[in-house]
């Protein structure tokens, strides 16, 4: 690993996506116990990468280590027991409701001979407790809000025990509001131990919410630092084409873009 504090690294890490290379040879550090946020412009390779970090998609070439085992030697359950992925395309079934869906969680920790036990019961009811749902847990989950289906899906992601968590744009799609309760809800998880990484569009909530920024472009890492080291007025015109000012935002003393 190139970051001794990573517990996630990817080193010149290519991947190819229906025939055309998408990420092109990106060195990527996630610290541990962090709030990381991948950001960049649409088809910057950003959800890709997060992708071949979870072993979704296959690297054409590179390495990637997971607390210090490469990810090639994972097993499926061990690995599922380890990093859990939230990705953006998430559908649950027709008629399923909340309990039943956060419960799928727990998968990774049966066999086809395993019973349902006593902690899988806790760790499904902690996860929604944990997410705010637990109230919801008889309700069909296509007859909910986006952000209360957001929030169900965290919990599954939660239910899953892993001390590290990946998660593809989870605002996208939801009004302005859900979007910032879905946010605060992974701050508080990753203030409670999770290590958090996140693809998101929204400079300004990325810098709000991150320690540790990943700015991509064209399928290469442009640049990884603090959103105070990221987030200034040269980059955002360097990766965004965005002429703008950066100011302190006047609630949390972040960076804030302001298009001028």
């Amino acid at each position: 690993m190139t970051n001794p504090d990573a517990v996630l690294a990817a080193t010149d890490l290519s991947i190819s996506y229906d025939g055309r290379r998408v990420v092109h040879g990106v060195d990527v550090d996630i610290p541990e116990g962090a709030f990381t946020v991948i950001l960049g412009p649409n088809a910057s390779g950003k959800s890709t990468v997060l992708k071949g970090m979870a072993r979704v998609l296959p690297r054409e070439s590179g390495r990637i280590v997971f607390d210090g085992r490469d990810l090639a030697d994972y097993g499926s359950k061990e690995l599922a027991r380890r990093l859990g992925l939230l990705p953006q395309d998430a559908v649950a079934p027709e008629g399923m409701r909340v309990a039943d869906l956060v419960s799928r969680g727990r998968h990774p920790y049966h066999s086809a001979f395993a019973r349902w036990t006593t902690a899988d019961d806790d760790a499904t009811r902690a996860a929604m407790e944990a997410t705010g749902t637990l109230d919801l847990a008889q309700r069909f989950v296509d007859q909910l809000s986006g952000g209360q289906r957001q929030r169900v899906w965290v919990a599954l992601l939660l239910a899953q025990q892993t001390d590290v968590m990946l998660l593809d744009e989870p605002t996208t799609f939801l009004d302005i509001a859900f979007q910032y309760d879905v946010l605060d809800l992974l701050g508080e998880l990753n203030a409670g131990g999770k290590t958090v990484v996140a693809v998101l569009h929204d400079l300004n909530q990325a810098a709000r919410y991150a320690d540790n920024l990943i700015l991509m472009k064209d399928g290469e890492v442009v640049g990884t630092g603090t959103p105070a080291e990221m987030i200034t007025a040269e980059r955002v015109r360097q990766v965004f084409g965005l002429d703008s000012v950066v100011i302190d935002d006047p609630v949390t003393g972040t960076p804030m873009v302001v298009r001028r």
